[in-house]
């Protein structure tokens, strides 16, 4: 057998058997998937290190917050630099709570994660449509998938 055929009303790819058209889509977007596991190691580096994992001093009225990694690093760095003309940026922490800032590491350090979340969307977005693309080259014009916004 060929690494792509169909039997028995079911499909074969590489080596598995009695695939359903909904299987056969699942195994070529994990297979699309591993192939660009290399560009989404700096996707899972930046949302990690942008979650609030490390325990912050108590303040008053602040019972048990937590800051991030990259919060910590970029306010170090940068330590006091601050926007031009006593510009603020809003920023958002946690759930919708947004505050403002005039520090720039801060603002760093806050959007990391959100790089990171934007960067995992691209990519899913890319291997969604390779697998879409790929799957409808193999599949029967009745399981193709016909138009999608991916």
């Amino acid at each position: 057998m060929d690494t792509t055929e169909e039997l028995n009303g079911t499909y074969f790819y590489h080596g598995h058997a009695n695939v359903t058209s909904q299987e056969l889509f699942l195994l070529i977007f994990v297979e699309s998937l591993a192939d660009h596991i290399g560009v989404s190691v700096e996707t899972a580096v930046t949302i990690l290190t942008g979650l609030p994992l490390i325990p912050k001093r108590k303040v008053l009225g602040a019972s048990g917050s937590r800051t991030s990694i990259a919060s910590k690093l970029a306010r170090r760095m940068l330590k006091d630099a601050r926007f031009p003309g006593g510009m603020r940026v809003e920023t958002i922490i946690g759930i919708g709570k947004v505050r403002s800032t005039n520090k720039i590491g801060t603002v760093i350090g806050r959007a990391v994660p959100y790089v990171g979340y934007a960067q995992a969307t691209i990519i899913f977005a890319i291997v969604a449509r390779k697998a879409r693309n790929k799957y409808n080259l193999i599949a029967r014009p009745k399981d193709q998938i016909a138009w999608t916004s991916f």
